[in-house]
């Protein structure tokens, strides 16, 4: 189409898809736009600069070469802009209004294969903005659409969650995920640390038997850490768990979409749990090699003031001892300090024998189940109305006002029912039990011989991680004029 317009010299071609919208891929479809907007140029003689990119209308700021083609506009570089639609340039009402603003102020026409707009024109003006207000509706419908068809696919189990985690491959029929050769070395992780391997102990391990990422690339203390807390190596996908693509922000779990066995699990969800249990609760604090961990690395606590007392190696006489804390709290040897926690610790093993065979001698009839059968009930009927609010919302069946009021209801109803599930928890005979046993366990593990006292037997590390699993913290006192300090343990609840 020839434009006959003198004032137009060189001009800026503006391309950009954020996806195949016409199912021909989207590298021929830029190259079809490519050819239109170039002969377009050429048949009005208009020398032209292209700029290209493959970006979400969502916002300009994240679009690099919408940014640099705005700010020559600013430079007066273009008597126009050319592009294939309105809509190119953006979909969202604040940008295009940012855009119509730029283009009104360097007086730099807007132009497509079918018309020209002058934006210091009354007319053309209000009908760029009738255009982008329309383009902005279609938008909002097609990402609504989207988002519809995003989670009924999750739903149904399929992977809509970017590449596959490393140790799967997405099945291009199925589109849900299947174990890979790689899955051996997803295996290998969880049971280093469940073992108690520490992360950068595992991570000098993976390197020395060129285990690497799917880049090729040595793990990192974060990439491990990530690994472990990931949902889909137990079979399950988590999504709609963040309010934005680009955002730590989390919405409220009535709102995620949880999918159980949605495809082959990797790792079991005992080895699962007792992994992540490890990493998130036992605090593995030491990504650098010169932070050291001791048998009681984040044990050990101030009575007076509470903070966290780690310990300091002596090197020029080889000994090691509780800080002195800025309270005015003091520091002692650290060997018979650890000795007299190791006899105490032992010591325990009777008072949960004591209690393990109170709670299985008890007769009467537990019906925590029952309870929390019910409470459950509730609870999904709640996360259901939930749904349906949002639903009613999405349909324009209820306003923003009522939308807010019956979500906040039901969103404290949930609570509220999240913690009586959570106290009657507590107060569950059977998971006392376990839990007692578990300690149990962790106590028969500790027997023998610690490498810091004894010179042989389980590492510090390991003392660690079981003493974790035992104790939830150590109050210590050595106040002056007391001629030996004082010991406080206190264990996990039983």
């Amino acid at each position: 189409m020839l434009f006959n317009n003198d004032n137009i010299k060189h001009v800026a071609i503006y391309l950009r898809l954020s996806r195949d919208e016409e199912n021909q891929g989207i590298e021929q479809v830029l190259e079809n736009h490519r050819q239109t907007l170039i002969n377009l140029c050429k048949e009005n003689n208009w020398s032209y600069e292209k700029f290209e990119e493959v970006a979400s209308s969502s916002t300009i700021i994240n679009r690099e070469q919408m940014v640099k083609l705005l700010d020559r506009v600013q430079q007066k570089y273009y008597d126009a802009v050319v592009v294939m639609d309105i809509d190119r340039l953006s979909r969202n009402e604040y940008d295009a209004s940012v855009i119509k603003r730029i283009m009104f102020e360097t007086e730099t026409f807007i132009i497509t294969p079918q018309r020209m707009f002058d934006v210091t024109k009354d007319d053309d003006s209000l009908l760029l903005g009738i255009t982008n207000l329309i383009a902005s509706g279609e938008y909002n419908q097609i990402l609504k659409r989207m988002r519809r068809g995003k989670e009924y696919a999750q739903k149904q189990g399929q992977w809509t969650n970017g590449q596959a985690p490393l140790g799967y491959t997405k099945d291009t029929k199925t589109k849900k995920l299947v174990p890979n050769e790689r899955a051996k070395d997803i295996q290998f992780i969880f049971a280093e640390i469940v073992k108690g391997t520490t992360i950068p102990t595992l991570i000098n391990h993976l390197n020395s038997i060129g285990v690497k990422t799917r880049e090729g690339k040595s793990f990192h203390y974060n990439s491990i850490q990530r690994i472990i807390n990931n949902e889909a190596y137990k079979g399950t996908i988590i999504s709609n768990r963040n309010v934005g693509k680009h955002s730590n922000e989390i919405r409220p779990k009535d709102e995620w979409i949880i999918v159980q066995n949605a495809h082959p699990s990797i790792i079991d969800e005992t080895t699962w749990n007792a992994a992540n249990k490890i990493v998130n609760e036992y605090s593995f604090k030491a990504p650098r090699s010169k932070n050291r961990i001791y048998p009681t690395s984040n044990l050990i606590y101030c009575s007076n003031c509470g903070r966290l007392q780690g310990c300091n190696y002596k090197l020029h006489i080889d000994k090691i001892y509780i800080k002195h804390c800025k309270c005015g709290n003091r520091g002692f040897y650290y060997n018979p300090v650890l000795a007299l926690i190791k006899e105490e610790v032992l010591g325990y093993k009777e008072s949960i024998l004591e209690a393990l065979e109170s709670l299985e001698e008890d007769k009467q009839v537990d019906n925590t189940q029952y309870k929390k059968d019910l409470l459950t009930a509730r609870l999904n009927k709640s996360n259901k109305a939930l749904k349906k609010i949002n639903f009613l919302f999405e349909e324009d069946e209820i306003d923003i006002v009522e939308y807010r009021e019956r979500k906040a209801e039901r969103q404290e109803e949930v609570k509220l029912i999240e913690e009586e599930i959570l106290a009657l928890e507590k107060e569950d005979k059977s998971v006392k039990i376990d839990t007692l046993k578990e300690q149990l366990e962790a106590i028969e593990s500790l027997v023998g011989h610690w490498h810091l006292l004894d010179g042989e037997g389980y590492s510090d590390e390991k003392v660690n991680r079981l003493l974790h699993g035992l104790i939830s913290g150590i109050l210590w006192s050595f106040k002056k004029g007391e001629e030996s300090p004082q010991l406080t343990i206190i264990y996990n609840e039983g």
